[in-house]
């Protein structure tokens, strides 16, 4: 019987379905997920690794699971699991690609809206009872329509909040490794410097790396206009965020807004969240019912594909383990 470690709780259909292909499941009960000298006990005897962003899946992991298979993570993002190391092992490495774009993408523009028409700090105001007698010069908010939206990185979400901003008649520009077709209606920008000043609204949507760790520093808040506001929504390294509350303080750009930070949580007595012109969400841009379950669906799809010895449906190293995956023996 082969058996598969999930970090996390899951959805019931999730357990039910690996249960009923015959395989031991254990779940990660603890209301954290496991550290990782906890990670490297509870592998020892697993054949299919069910992840999560929170765990740091490394060489030394894998190799104290020597009958370790297929390792999927509940998401599209895999920075926290060492592909060099899984391919020299041959291990499957999985993730959900596809499914979470569009609500990621709902997150993003509802952050996006949440910061231009200040839908995030005016309600505050009415809690505390200082909602004042009419003032036509109180209150104001940035427009969102006839707006420039610039987006770093086009890939699916990109491209899902490319047709949010559409119907919003924004002007969508773009920066990405590759020129991609304009089926978005949105116009390529050859620099990121080009982007940041040109942009109202600068969300981000770009793969974490080596090269995009950092990416927005106090350059590049300084290029961008006093009244741009930034967000991000795919991982909390490509902003500085020591540069981001110098930035806000500075009033060199008017807001931003994050669902990812560094680390995560982000402790309460942080700086950025004493400021009004700041958004912090808890890590959520998947988070609806639906989207989540499908999540959770394809990663057992993942496991039970390659434990059965077939290629997992959504692997992302195929082609450097083709001959030696573990999956095959």
């Amino acid at each position: 019987m082969s058996k598969i470690l999930i970090t996390r709780r899951t959805f019931q259909e999730a357990e039910d379905k690996l249960k009923k292909a015959g395989s031991e499941v254990v779940i990660w009960g603890e209301p954290d997920s496991p550290g990782y000298e906890e990670l490297l006990k509870e592998i020892r005897d697993t054949d299919g690794l069910y992840a999560h962003i929170t765990n740091q899946v490394d060489g030394a992991v894998m190799d104290a699971a020597p009958n370790l298979k297929v390792i999927t993570e509940f998401g599209v993002g895999y920075d926290n699991i060492d592909v060099d190391a899984a391919n020299k092992r041959g291990i499957a490495v999985c993730n959900t690609p596809g499914i979470l774009s569009e609500s990621t993408a709902d997150e993003a523009f509802a952050l996006l809206m949440a910061m231009g028409r200040r839908t995030h700090d005016l309600p505050q105001l009415v809690k505390r009872g200082e909602w004042g007698d009419f003032d036509p010069l109180a209150y104001l908010a940035s427009d969102i329509h006839h707006k420039t939206l610039g987006i770093v990185g086009m890939g699916r979400i990109g491209g899902e909040v490319a047709k949010r901003a559409a119907g919003f008649n924004m002007e969508v520009l773009y920066y990405n490794r590759n020129k991609r077709d304009e089926e978005f209606g949105a116009t390529y920008v050859s620099s990121l410097d080009e982007l940041l000043q040109r942009s109202d609204y600068v969300s981000l949507h770009n793969p974490l790396t080596p090269e995009t760790t950092g990416l927005m520093g106090s350059e590049q808040f300084k290029l961008m206009k006093k009244s741009a506001m930034l967000i991000n929504t795919t991982r909390g390294p490509v902003v500085d965020q020591e540069a981001l509350y110098d930035a806000l303080t500075a009033g060199e750009i008017a807001g931003a807004a994050l669902d990812v930070t560094v680390p995560e949580p982000i402790p309460a007595d942080h700086p950025l969240l004493t400021l009004d012109n700041c958004l912090i969400m808890p890590h959520v841009a998947s988070a609806t019912d639906d989207t989540r379950l499908k999540m959770a669906m394809m990663c057992v799809d993942n496991v039970l594909a390659g434990l059965a010895g077939d290629w997992p449906p959504y692997c992302v190293n195929r082609d450097q383990i083709s001959d030696n995956a573990r999956i095959k023996q």
